[in-house]
Order: structure tokens, then C-alpha cells, then sequence
């Protein structure tokens, strides 16, 4: 089920900057404790997910800190980006440089690992996660959606969250080279 993200009442919302201080907090502890990591093992992988077109991994984060003792959920996080169009130099420039982003959202309580993904022939971007807990990945998304939306192009901001497991998630979505082959054009 693909949502948008709905416009919400800055009041009701916790704040941004509150958000992002106490994620930074919880990133520094991660990496003094050596439970934030990147891991190279699916970088350029294709994912297929249908009508929304197939991604490319270019980076993978995945946090081992302590687990909430919670379902683990799939969350996606889709958008395009409006400030930097089609020019494949600020894209490439965006994919190096987006990892300074990693404090203010890997140490949001229940992040477990995320796929940074582009899809080539769109430049959409997506981010598929794991995440202990659907109320803390909402919680993370809320505010995802806040900073994403002003900075993409219209209504191209979606989300999900799936109830299962994140390698199941993944399997069922791998893009399956030989089988991409062997279809007529």
C-alpha cells in the first residue's frame, strides 16, 4: 500500500531539530560502542519493485546497537529530488555526499539497516529500511517526510511500512538478472 505523505499540523509534531539533536546523541554513543557500520555487501544490487522501477543499491548502513524486544518492520521510503534535476554530476555529487546525513537519522531508536538506493533510468530515489517497530519507524518517517517534501518534486514523496520480515522483503523483490535476460524485448 503506497502512501503519500499527508501535510500535518507542525503543533501536533515533535520537532525537527529536538528529533535530530537526540539522533545525533544516539549516533555518537553507536559509533563509540562500534554498532554503526557500513557493510558493503549489497552495494549494486537491483531491486525490482514493479511499477515504482528497479533500484540500485550505492550504500548500506546497518546498526547492531541494542534491539527493542519489538517486531521488526520494512519500512520504504521513496522521493525525487527537485533541487538537482537530471544533471548526473549533482547526482553523483548527492550519493557521496548524503552520507553526512547519517547522524540526525541512524540513531533514531529502532534502526536496524538501510538500503540507499537509485533508480537509474528516474533518479528517484529510495530508502529501505529496517526498523524495530512500526510505531518508531512512523515516528522516524513523520519527520523523514517533513524535511523531504519541501526539497523533492511534487507528490513524489511515498512510504510504506510492511509487516515482515527485511531479507524476505528483499528476496521477493531481488531483481532476478538471469530471468531479466531471458524475457523476449
Amino acid at each position: 500500500m503506497r502512501q503519500y505523505a499527508p501535510e500535518t499540523d507542525p503543533a501536533v509534531e515533535p520537532s525537527i531539530p529536538r528529533l535530530a539533536l537526540r539522533s545525533a546523541n544516539r549516533f555518537a554513543w553507536l559509533c563509540l560502542g562500534g554498532s554503526l557500520r557500513l557493510r558493503r555487501r549489497r552495494r549494486g544490487t537491483a531491486y525490482d519493485l514493479g511499477p515504482r522501477g528497479t533500484y540500485r543499491v550505492f550504500r548500506e548502513t546497518v546498526s547492531s546497537g541494542p534491539a527493542a524486544d519489538v517486531s521488526p518492520v520494512v519500512l520504504v521510503v521513496g522521493f525525487r529530488l527537485r533541487v538537482i534535476g537530471k544533471s548526473a554530476l549533482a547526482h553523483r555529487l548527492f550519493q557521496r555526499c548524503c552520507i553526512l546525513t547519517t547522524p540526525f537519522w541512524s540513531g533514531f531508536a529502532g534502526f536496524r539497516v538501510k538500503l540507499w538506493m537509485v533508480d537509474p533510468e528516474t533518479d528517484d530515489y529510495l530508502g529501505i529500511y529496517e526498523w524495530c517497530g512500526r510505531e518508531q519507524a512512523q515516528l522516524y518517517v513523520d519527520a523523514l517526510v517533513r524535511v523531504l517534501r519541501p526539497l523533492s518534486t511534487p507528490r513524489s514523496v511515498w512510504y510504506e511500512i510492511r509487516e515482515q520480515p527485511f531479507e524476505r522483503f528483499l528476496s521477493d523483490h531481488l531483481r532476478r538478472q538471469s530471468a531479466a535476460r531471458s524475457m523476449p524485448a
